[in-house]
């Protein structure tokens, strides 16, 4: 059955710092699902960002998302393992975590310096928090309130609530919003930052998952997060990098782009840039190169005319770990050309 292709229209201004200048940068059609069409993408002048143009309308956007999108499957067929409550796994993992984030260990005098050193490599932090990136830990001293928008399946709903969080989402789709209760058991309304009704001021942390790039007007709705945070409150987005090493290289073919899905990337700069305009305050951001070796089999395989598929992942060839090395050794150097891009920023406290 073929699908029905989405309307677009023309997209002068870039939808982050409103520079009416770009230059096109690729064009390409669905490598993933198959959605018709020919999708253009170009690079503001002014802040860098890359943005679809033509877009596609905000009334087709549920078109770029058929059936067979991975979040309409069905729940639950995987989910991270906790270490048994008291177990030494589950201790030193508690231990790593409160050295990550700079709390007090009451670990066993052994552990302690063990999870402090653990706590040095990111992915050893990464699998203390069952698969969750730096910045979700929880207020010092008490429970936390989180709101994750975008879930999708539902796993980091499932981990966070595992780690402690009063945690909830907010998904546009009702089919991929059960799937994420059935998954994770939180509460996932359904609805998008500028519709949700959720109260001001009522969140501890909002965390967005690669949703950024998916959003028709990432300003209001950055700035709806704000509102929806407590004084104090942090967002954290984690979204692809348009700067990547395997967008460099491989073009189209990275999964960075994803058209029609992915309809703005700002780079690192920009994106600070607009965080910064929105009104939050100590605005910290990094990229990350942790997909650096899958992202690089998909690119490779795409660019042999093999079909990649998400949900069946094979060990990477060396040649992708190489790539993979290569790519967090620059990023270790401080170049931003990591698969994705991590920021971390806060609401001042006394704002409203």
């Amino acid at each position: 059955m073929s699908l029905p292709a989405p309307r677009c229209d023309d997209l002068a201004p870039c939808p982050v710092c409103g520079c009416g200048v770009a230059r096109e940068v690729l064009a390409s059609k669905d490598l993933v699902l198959g959605v018709p069409g020919l999708f253009r993408y170009v690079e503001c002048a002014e802040c860098r960002t890359s943005y679809q143009s033509p877009r596609v309308r905000a009334e087709d956007l549920a078109l770029c998302y058929p059936p067979a999108f991975y979040t309409h499957g069905t729940g639950g067929e995987w989910r991270p393992t906790p270490a048994p409550q008291g177990s030494l796994r589950e201790q030193l993992r508690r231990s790593v975590r409160n050295a990550a984030d700079g709390r007090r260990d009451t670990a066993s005098p052994v552990l302690r310096p063990v999870g402090a050193l653990l706590a040095l490599h990111a992915d050893l932090r990464r699998r203390a928090r069952l698969g969750l990136v730096d910045g979700l830990s929880l207020p010092e001293g008490s429970g936390g309130r989180l709101l994750e928008v975008g879930p999708g399946q539902g796993i980091d709903l499932y981990c966070l609530r595992t780690l402690g969080w009063d945690a909830c989402g907010l998904e546009v789709d009702p089919v991929a919003a059960a799937r994420a209760r059935e998954t994770s058991g939180a509460d996932v309304h359904v609805g998008t930052l500028a519709s949700t009704d959720l109260p001001d001021a009522s969140f501890d942390l909002v965390y967005m998952s690669h949703v950024l790039e998916h959003l028709h007007e990432p300003g209001p709705a950055l700035r709806r997060a704000f509102d929806l945070l407590k004084p104090g409150g942090s967002m954290v987005l984690l979204y692809p990098n348009p700067r990547a090493l395997t967008a460099r290289r491989h073009g189209a073919l990275s999964l960075v782009w994803d058209p029609p899905r992915h309809l703005a990337l700002p780079p690192l700069p920009a994106a600070v840039g607009l965080v910064r305009r929105t009104g939050f305050v100590e605005i910290r951001a990094r990229t990350l190169a942790w997909r650096a070796a899958v992202n690089s089999e998909a690119a490779r395989r795409r660019r042999c005319g093999q079909v990649w598929d998400p949900l069946n992942l094979r060990p990477p060839r060396l040649t992708d770990r190489l790539f993979a090395l290569v790519e967090s050794a620059l990023v270790g150097m401080g170049l931003p050309v990591g698969e994705e891009i991590l920021l971390r920023a806060r609401k001042a406290q006394g704002r409203g």
